[in-house]
């Protein structure tokens, strides 16, 4: 199985659990394609008002009539992200019908456990375990939300304890002088494992706590079976996760209307 089969694998796993927690969000699978239309649709990540691709078989035009009629149906254009690599077919087609390139991110793997780094005296590493430390994960989220003049409730897509306490998913939150400032999920899906929502609050940032808790959260997934993992990087996140071992296997590009 290749990298792009492991990374489809965890996000489409990712994407029907993250959605399935917020009221009123649509999750939607047709013509190979699962789409999410969500109830705060102005977020531009992997998640939220997405479509991504989930069988390659399906002839590339039919995929793409079914993201235009989904998203018309819930009032929302959905952003398709596409891999460079394995999904010419398909970019070409959303090209058509006149869908335009965005950023482009870097689609990284590997199938060795990162080393945790040591954690600096004043921080401590916790796995979520509970809802005190599940909301203490969806806080680091909200920080920037609120930094970024955005809807701090948009983190219940994926950091409530529905999600944060589910028993495929390794999260874990770094406290620096007690105040949590750094979070990631690892979710496995059979053998495969995905790292997600890395974040780290802006005054915490230059201290290696992103790495910190994103090795941990991997590890946490490979302790549990997990045989390899995937994520998919900013250009600002790509350094820290070649340091921790993953390699570039593709890109993943952003195309909406």
């Amino acid at each position: 199985m290749t990298f792009l089969d492991r990374s489809d694998r965890t996000t489409l796993a990712a994407a029907r659990l993250f959605a399935g927690q917020e009221d009123g969000t649509v999750i939607g699978e047709d013509a190979g394609m699962l789409m999410v239309a969500s109830a705060r649709p102005y977020l531009r990540s992997l998640f939220y008002s997405s479509a991504r691709r989930y069988d390659r078989t399906v002839p590339a035009a039919k995929s793409m009539e079914a993201v235009r009629s989904f998203g018309a149906e819930h009032s929302q254009p959905l952003n398709l992200w596409a891999s460079v690599d394995g999904d010419a077919d398909l970019i070409a087609a959303a090209e058509a019908i006149g869908m335009t390139r965005g950023i482009e991110l870097d689609d990284m793997g590997t199938t060795t456990a990162p080393a945790i780094p040591a954690p600096g005296p004043e921080v401590e590493l916790a796995e979520v375990r509970d809802p005190e430390e599940a909301d203490a994960f969806a806080e680091v989220h909200r920080a920037l939300r609120i930094e970024a003049k955005q809807d701090p409730d948009t983190v219940l897509h994926f950091g409530s304890p529905a999600v944060l306490l589910d028993p495929h998913v390794h999260a874990f939150v770094a406290y620096l002088e007690r105040e949590p400032a750094a979070a990631a999920l690892a979710l496995r899906h059979e053998d495969s494992a995905g790292l997600f929502w890395v974040a780290t609050k802006t005054s915490a940032r230059k201290r290696g706590l992103g790495a910190l808790v994103s090795a941990a959260a991997v590890d946490g997934a490979f302790q549990a079976g997990a045989k390899s993992a995937t994520l998919t990087a900013t250009p600002l996140g790509a350094p820290v996760y070649r340091r921790l071992g993953f390699e570039r296997f593709s890109g993943r590009a952003r195309y909406s209307f």
